[in-house]
């Protein structure tokens, strides 16, 4: 799962064609998929767009977790507070929620109901125990229980009185949304979350509501999300501290084995940027990591949309409409008098790009034409 091979890659071995796509052309490699974990590689992009799809995955794709806690009884050892956390930290089965559950942001309702929070409860009880042998409390323990203004279970469909887009949740809510991952699973070690003994006993309502692990660590899907790329040290990004042997004590990862190992006799390329990526995910259970990654694919399409929708609305101008030598213009654009009339003074004026001048030496006139703000922000 680091990454690390237990042998040194021979340069003997078959060196493996990985496709790599054009500029803005993203390119994957599927390695390994399965329901947790994944490995792939992604080419064509540079370091910001695969950094993006990294944070994207980590830290917005939504999932469900216990966010309030009721307590009826504890007598445990565990304060309220510290038992509060550990059930919060549970990761709970969240597939399509973010088709089958709102935001409770996004919901009229006033404490939470079928549409907006799933509803569990722990209850265990060590009265009648024997001493001297203590009751683990796990998550295994925890049992989905109705949430107010659950519709009537029918074999006709949804209850005719309700709208469409409740019909859209309840199509899309999922008959193990909220159950912990791995209950009920004999392969799967259950998370514990306090021990009892002789009369003891807890007894809580929990309210799990959708979320994204950019408010809480605890809504993230993913335990651990991170990508290589330049194995060789090629591009000599990183600089190794070494006691006598920087080879032997810095051990290649498996990733070197998808690329040529380096020329030592071939001069130094400093314009070389990074090729491929090689990406590894692993899931918290919480939702299979194929649909972390897809999920992650759709949200930033939808972020960038929002940029580009809201650029085009503060300029008053439509993709579509732009013709040849026309629309937004980088810094550096329309020097020297350019299409904003604007242009760098060279005698003495600072940068002016939108008819005006900056403050340097004696030239240059007001910062921003017109409202005196960034065309941009107008």
């Amino acid at each position: 799962m680091n990454g690390y091979a237990e042998e040194q890659p021979q340069a003997a071995q078959e060196q493996i064609q990985i496709p790599q796509g054009p500029t803005n052309q993203p390119n994957i490699l599927v390695r390994n998929l399965n329901r947790d974990e994944t490995t792939f590689h992604l080419s064509g992009v540079d370091m910001a767009y695969a950094n993006s799809l990294r944070r994207t995955m980590m830290a917005d794709v939504p999932t469900l977790a216990i966010d309030q806690v009721s307590f009826y009884q504890n007598t445990s050892p565990i304060p309220d507070e510290m038992l509060a956390h550990r059930l919060g930290m549970v990761p709970l089965i969240s597939r399509d929620v973010g088709k089958g559950l709102r935001y409770t942001r996004d919901c009229d309702c006033d404490e939470g109901c079928y549409y907006c929070m799933v509803t569990l409860r722990l209850k265990v009880s060590a009265v009648n125990r024997e001493y001297g042998s203590p009751m683990a409390v796990t998550s295994d323990m925890l049992e989905v229980i109705p949430s107010p203004n659950t519709p009537q279970q029918s074999p006709y469909g949804p209850p005719p009185d309700i709208g469409e887009e409740e019909r859209e949740l309840i199509a899309h809510h999922d008959p193990e949304l909220g159950v912990p991952v791995g209950k009920g699973d004999p392969t799967a070690s259950p998370i514990q979350l306090a021990r009892i003994s002789r009369g003891q006993e807890i007894e809580v309502v929990c309210k799990a509501y959708k979320g994204i692990a950019k408010h809480h660590a605890k809504w993230s899907p993913l335990s651990a999300v991170a990508y290589e790329y330049d194995p060789y040290n090629k591009l000599r990004h990183t600089d190794y501290w070494f006691e006598t042997d920087a080879a032997a004590e810095w051990p290649l990862s498996a990733n070197a084995n998808f690329e040529t190992p380096p020329n030592p006799n071939e001069p130094f390329d400093f314009n070389a940027v990074p090729s491929t990526y090689y990406m590894t995910a692993e899931s918290v259970g919480s939702v299979p990591v194929r649909s972390v990654f897809e999920q992650a694919c759709d949200i930033m399409v939808e972020n960038l949309a929002q940029v580009i929708l809201a650029v085009q609305q503060e300029t008053g101008v439509d993709e579509d409409e732009i013709g040849e030598g026309e629309g937004i213009v980088e810094p550096g654009m329309g020097m020297n008098g350019g299409e904003y009339g604007g242009g760098y003074d060279q005698n003495g004026g600072g940068y002016d790009q939108w008819n005006g001048g900056g403050g340097g030496g004696g030239g240059g006139g007001p910062g921003w034409a017109g409202t005196g703000m960034s065309p941009l922000r107008r």
